[in-house]
C-alpha cells in the first residue's frame, strides 16, 4: 500500500537533514550559542572536562531532538492520512499498519524524551562547573503564577509522575489538568507569546515566554486566541481546552479532556506545582 505524505516546509526538513549529515561525518562543525563560552579562566582541568562533555552531549543531544520531531511531523501526516483511508474503506490490514506507526511514534516520544534528559542533565553539569547558581525556587518570581484552568477535579498526572512513566514509558515533565472541553486557559503570568503550533489532530500548544527565563507551555489546546510575539497580561485567555482523542489539538496519546501545563526555567523543565497556588486555596 502506497501512501502518499505531504510533508510541511520540505526545503527546510531537507537543510536539517544534510546538515546533520554534514555534522556525523565531521565536515561540519555546530557550536549551539553556549558554546561560546570562553573556558580559559576556569580552574582546574576536571572542570574543564566536565565543561566540554557537557557541551559535546548538548549539542548531540539538540540535533538528536531536531530529527526526532521532523521524523514525528512526518509520521502523523502518514497516521492522519491512514485514519482517513479507514474511516472511508475499513480493512484489518489497514488497522494493524496505524497500530504499526502509532508504536513508531510512541519509540520517537520516548527518544525525545530521553534527549531532553540528557539536555537536562547537562545544562545542570555545565552550570555547575562553570560556577553558574540555578535555583527554580519560586523566589525567582515576584509572586505565585495564576492557574491555567481552574483544577476543580484535581490532577490527573503530576510531574515526573511515576504511574505515567509506567503506562507509557517516558518522563511526565509537566502537571495535566483534568477540564472540560473548550474551556479557556489563561496565561499564568504576564508574557509574551512565543510559540503557537497547531497540528491538526496532532498535539497543539501554546508557549509563553516570562521575565527571568521561564517560560510556560499549555498543551493539548482545541484552538489559539493568540499569535506569535503577541504580548499577554497574566489571567488574559490565550486558548481553548481540549484534549478529548480525536479532536482537534488532542494527539495521539491523550486519554481524555485536560490541559498539560509546563514550566522551564532557564531550559530546565521543572514542576510547575511550585510556582501555583496550593489546590485547597481555591474557592471550590
Amino acid at each position: 500500500m502506497e501512501i502518499q505524505v505531504h510533508i510541511p516546509r520540505p526545503l527546510l526538513t531537507l537543510t536539517i537533514i544534510v546538515v546533520i549529515v554534514l555534522w556525523m561525518t565531521g565536515i561540519l562543525s555546530i557550536a549551539l550559542p553556549w558554546a561560546e563560552k570562553n573556558t580559559d579562566a576556569l580552574g582546574g582541568q576536571t572542570e574543564i572536562s566536565t565543561i566540554v562533555e557537557a557541551r559535546k552531549t548538548i549539542d548531540r543531544e539538540s540535533i538528536k531532538r531536531i530529527v526526532l520531531e521532523k521524523k514525528e511531523e512526518i509520521l502523523r501526516y502518514q497516521f492522519l492520512e491512514l485514519q482517513k483511508r479507514i474511516d472511508a474503506e475499513p480493512s484489518e490490514e489497514k488497522k494493524q499498519e496505524l497500530r504499526d506507526i502509532r508504536t513508531q511514534l510512541l519509540e520517537i516520544i520516548r527518544k525525545k524524551s530521553d534527549a531532553e534528559n540528557l539536555i537536562t542533565a547537562s545544562l545542570l553539569d555545565l552550570w555547575e562547573a562553570e560556577g553558574t547558581q540555578f535555583t527554580t525556587e519560586k523566589t525567582i518570581v515576584t509572586e505565585l503564577m495564576e492557574w491555567p484552568v481552574q483544577p476543580l477535579l484535581g490532577i490527573s498526572a503530576f510531574f515526573q509522575d511515576s504511574a505515567y512513566k509506567k503506562r507509557f514509558g517516558f518522563d511526565h515533565n509537566a502537571i495535566d489538568i483534568p477540564i472540560d472541553q473548550g474551556n479557556s486557559i489563561v496565561a499564568a503570568a504576564a508574557g509574551t507569546v512565543e510559540k503557537v503550533a497547531l497540528n491538526g489532530l496532532g498535539y497543539s500548544y501554546v508557549t509563553l515566554r516570562h521575565e527571568r527565563g521561564i517560560t510556560t507551555t499549555y498543551g493539548h489546546i482545541s484552538s489559539s486566541l493568540v499569535r506569535e510575539g503577541d504580548p499577554v497580561l497574566r489571567g488574559q485567555v490565550v486558548a481553548q481546552s481540549g484534549g478529548e482523542p480525536g479532536t482537534e489539538g488532542a494527539g495521539l496519546l491523550t486519554t481524555g479532556p485536560h490541559v498539560h501545563f509546563a514550566v522551564r526555567v532557564n531550559g530546565i523543565l521543572v514542576d510547575p506545582m511550585q510556582f501555583l497556588p496550593k489546590i485547597r486555596s481555591i474557592d471550590l
